[in-house]
């Protein structure tokens, strides 16, 4: 049974809009600096991403924005964290009750956090549509998991996905470093865009500095986590100690919500962490751990995926796609993976060694959020390159390089010196510039 003074517990404006700075994710946000703030879209949005990302302050800020700018009735507000609910009858319910509460003749805001887990949340939200309930009203869904995505969710329905990942190296400089950059804002750039993308980096090339020494924090200690990446700019101190709880908390509770074994997944990415940056197959791993099945790992590998923590590329070699050979796996930020090694290892410790796959990972996680079907390649004599897309070779070399190292006819070679250079389809830059200019 919904409980009508829970409801009314996580709508404090009904009483008082201004109520709205006093919740704490509202009053961290404004008490940040810099501020990262969030206006209201007027349109239906399903917000997927990772825990402790930032999706509730991005939805209460959007509340934050109708409430105080655009004027609208608090009482035809609605936010409700739908973990405490248990089936799609509890969404229908509290839909039912909002419409009771909401005065009919303006719009009406729906807000429903960390929905994905609710179980069938996704036939309720469609019988919403259905019924003519969402006319003359907006719907904002989160959530954590895209384990209940497998199917096709809301076909034909007016609603967007969007993906709320970690601050890319381009947003973090953006909110952070700007100044120490001395121009405007560059928009992500489009990597076949070849010609462009060397003409901006060759204008980017006298902030090298700069962006190497931020590179070289994000790396090391923040990531693109904002609550990481506000304490690391406001102290200069390792962020780690006073989140990893809080980061790995979070994880293994979308682990318990799917009823998946913690020992299976922390064994399996104890397997991602010693292989980082290399090839690797799900039986090589299930022989290092205790799963013993190559399935086993498989299954947890896709978890993680679908929780977004990880990202898998599949091989690309003699003109096709190799799904059943060896795989390399990233996590999507690299705060999680010190947050997983730790976790899955013991070991707090980042050596050295592991700053170079650490670049890579994050070079291979942002072109998977940009494109779609993003592969590793081995090309015909046996060499790899680390990142393959549209005939499009990106190797990441994490200290000097040379043209050759790419192995590919075509493409991007991403290292630490400092210069900008193009040989035919080829184009030599940076890591960092890289980055900061695919957004």
């Amino acid at each position: 049974m919904l409980n009508k003074d829970f409801v009314i517990e996580q709508n404090p404006w009904w009483r008082d809009k201004a109520l709205i700075d006093s919740d704490q994710q509202v009053g961290r946000a404004l008490a940040a600096s810099p501020q990262k703030l969030y206006s209201f879209e007027d349109e239906n949005l399903l917000i997927l991403g990772p825990r402790q990302v930032g999706k509730t302050t991005f939805v209460k800020l959007c509340i934050r924005d109708l409430l105080l700018n655009k004027k609208v009735d608090p009482k035809n507000i609605l936010f409700f964290s739908a973990e405490s609910l248990s089936s799609k009858d509890d969404i229908l319910a509290l839909a039912s009750y909002f419409e009771t509460v909401a005065d009919e003749r303006h719009t009406a805001y729906l807000f429903l956090d960390e929905i994905s887990f609710v179980d069938d949340w996704n036939i309720a939200i469609l019988a919403l549509f259905n019924s003519g309930y969402l006319n003359g009203k907006r719907i904002y869904l989160t959530g954590s998991s895209s384990i209940s995505l497998q199917k096709e969710t809301l076909p034909g329905r007016n609603i967007k996905k969007r993906f709320f990942y970690p601050l890319s190296f381009s947003e973090y400089i953006d909110l952070f470093y700007k100044s120490d950059l001395k121009t405007k804002q560059v928009e992500g750039i489009d990597i076949l865009r070849k010609d462009k993308f060397y003409e901006k980096a060759r204008d980017l090339l006298p902030y090298v500095k700069e962006l190497d020494r931020h590179m070289d924090a994000y790396l090391k200690y923040t990531g693109g986590y904002l609550t990481a990446s506000y304490a690391y700019n406001k102290t200069k101190k390792d962020p780690f100690d006073s989140y990893y709880e809080i980061y790995k908390d979070a994880i293994i509770s979308d682990i318990a919500k799917a009823e998946k074994s913690q020992q299976m997944f922390k064994e399996t990415m104890y397997g991602v962490v010693v292989s980082y940056g290399s090839a690797f197959s799900a039986n090589s791993i299930s022989k290092k751990t205790s799963i013993g099945s190559h399935k086993t790992v498989e299954e947890y590998l896709e978890i993680a995926d679908k929780l977004f923590a990880l990202k898998t590329f599949y091989k690309f070699a003699n003109g096709r796609v190799m799904y059943r050979s060896n795989k390399k796996s990233y996590f999507i930020d690299p705060f999680l993976y010190r947050v997983i090694k730790y976790y899955a290892t013991g070991s707090k410790e980042l050596k050295p060694q592991e700053i170079p796959a650490l670049a890579e990972g994050v070079v291979g996680a942002l072109l998977s959020r940009k494109y779609d079907s993003i592969y590793y390649r081995v090309n015909d004599a046996g060499r790899e390159t680390d990142f393959f897309y549209n005939n499009l070779g990106i190797e990441v070399k994490y200290g000097p390089g040379k043209f050759s190292e790419l192995n590919s006819d075509s493409g991007y070679l991403l290292t630490m010196d400092e210069e900008v250079l193009k040989e035919g389809n080829k184009v030599k830059m940076p890591v960092s510039i890289f980055l900061y200019l695919l957004g």
